[in-house]
């Protein structure tokens, strides 16, 4: 797959610049005004109950429907930026769960739950199984576009530990860094338990190797969620 496929286009760098300047300047003041405006606006709807053609042809003459649409701006500035991420959040995290679900089984990769991690605004996952010295690492690149990599304990090198941040360095060319962002606690825990495990010895009696049954599997993927998964390529 070529590297540009796994670029996002410019067109959503803007968007998502433009969305993250707003949640940072422009929700916390629509936060702000909504909260006395949820006060005031039962008196206002009070004073206008009765509505008649005159208000359909006049309503910007009325200074009370001026400032109740106002509110009503105010309200959706606040409401539709969380709805949107509680939505994009639900679809990453549920995407995310299925294949990990797909590729789960007792004899190859059943990790416990203090060993996964699941960073979903970065829309990644990353799980450790110690019995069988197995790893996943998901990755939604973007909505068509997901990494999914299976790595045994000789297809990395070494770990790196920075606050909440840990990245684990491969021999793949192509990926040579995988990150994953956790709780500080949780992300200590899986830097020890992958110190841990560096020095055990781990037998693989499968005639495919874990990478290589991460791959094969990924092609359902690809068909299950329309997806691509460059590692199959």
């Amino acid at each position: 797959m070529d590297i540009t496929s796994r670029l996002i286009s410019a067109k959503q760098v803007w968007l998502k610049a433009l969305f993250r300047t707003y949640m940072i300047l422009g929700f916390p003041c629509a936060l702000l005004i909504s909260i006395p405006s949820v006060l005031m606006a039962p008196s206002l709807l009070r004073n206008e109950a009765y509505l008649t053609l005159s208000f359909f042809i006049m309503i910007w003459a009325n200074e009370a429907y001026l400032t109740l649409s106002f509110f009503i701006m105010i309200w959706a500035g606040v409401v539709v930026p969380l709805i949107y991420i509680l939505i994009s959040r639900f679809f990453r995290l549920r995407c995310l769960n299925r294949i990990a679900a797909m590729l789960s089984r007792p004899d190859r990769f059943s990790p416990q739950k203090q060993h996964q991690v699941m960073d979903v605004g970065g829309g990644k996952y990353f799980g450790i199984d110690t019995r069988h010295g197995t790893l996943l690492y998901i990755h939604r690149v973007k909505k068509d576009v997901i990494d999914v990599i299976g790595l045994s304990m000789k297809d990395w090198t070494r770990r790196q530990l920075e606050g909440s941040a840990l990245r684990l360095y491969t021999r793949m060319p192509d990926m040579p860094v995988l990150s994953i962002h956790a709780h500080p606690s949780v992300a200590r825990v899986l830097f020890d338990t992958l110190d841990a495990m560096s020095h055990n010895h781990y037998d693989d009696p499968f005639p495919d190797a874990w990478p290589e049954y991460v791959k094969q599997q990924s092609r359902f993927i690809e068909f299950e969620h329309d997806v691509v998964v460059p590692q199959v390529a």
